[in-house]
């Protein structure tokens, strides 16, 4: 079996495709487990390991496109240049974004009109205003992307006093990890009666516990279990019209990254 540079059922042309995928190999601000920017070639060559085809959904893949990475040199203001850039080639498709620190997802978001909600799984609220003396920090992503977009958290369990006093002050729906253990069904029927028609998905694969991923910037004990992933790709899968698959610090085991690239296959195969 060969294994090239493009996700493995990529195969389609751009103009047939339904989603296009890319990556911006960018990790600029993390601050404890560096190597995200591996992460893009990392989650393509563990992607050859699966078929094209979900049992979980009875589906084959959608028709996708593998449009390379977005440059990623240069400070973050200049990325945020090239990634409008880059997605202005592929308007009207579906997306899959390939991080990167969380903080490639706020580039992106600056893409979508503001009446697209953003459901973010995380292990944390990412609600500073700055860190690091930045604005522009892998934690202060929530804070950006709602300055534009309604956000919804599910999976978090770490945040200072202040991010959760921020939260609670301006409405934010969130759930937590321990939380989506004991009622995760009554979850899923909330969220169908209030998420909007158009939801952008942002997976911090921190998430998800760190028995299922271990190669991530900052792992967090008390995580959710993947299977909770495909319930809501199952609830939403048709409203949702991008997502992002984030802070994979690729291990020697290779097992964040076969779990990114998986949930990215049954992405393409739900309804």
């Amino acid at each position: 079996m060969h294994i090239d540079s493009f996700f493995a059922c990529s195969s389609s042309s751009l103009e047939d495709a339904e989603v296009v995928l890319f990556g911006i190999p960018y990790d600029a601000t993390q601050s404890f487990k560096p190597g995200s920017r591996f992460a893009p070639t990392a989650i393509r060559e563990a992607s050859w390991n699966f078929e094209d085809f979900s049992v979980f959904f009875g589906r084959d893949v959608k028709p996708s496109f593998d449009a390379g990475n977005v440059c990623a040199d240069g400070n973050f203001q200049d990325l945020m240049l090239e990634v409008s850039t880059f997605m202005k080639g592929f308007e009207g498709k579906k997306t899959v974004m390939l991080g990167g620190e969380h903080t490639v997802t706020y580039a992106v978001s600056e893409n979508f009109d503001k009446e697209v909600c953003f459901v973010v799984f995380d292990a944390h609220f990412d609600m500073r205003d700055e860190f690091d003396g930045s604005i522009y920090n892998h934690a202060c992503t929530v804070r950006r992307i709602m300055e534009k977009h309604e956000v919804v958290l599910i999976g978090v369990r770490s945040c200072t006093r202040q991010e959760l006093e921020f939260a609670e002050s301006e409405g934010v729906k969130f759930y937590t990890s321990f939380e989506c253990e004991k009622r995760w069904n009554e979850i899923i029927k909330e969220l169908k009666r209030e998420l909007p028609e158009k939801i952008y998905l942002s997976v911090d694969m921190d998430a998800f516990d760190p028995a299922y991923a271990p190669g991530v910037s900052t792992p967090e004990p008390f995580g959710l279990r993947p299977a909770v992933y495909l319930d809501f790709l199952k609830a939403f899968g048709s409203r949702i019209v991008g997502i992002d698959v984030v802070e994979v610090v690729p291990d020697a085991e290779k097992v964040t990254p076969s779990l990114a690239a998986k949930l990215i296959v049954e992405f393409l195969c739900a309804p």
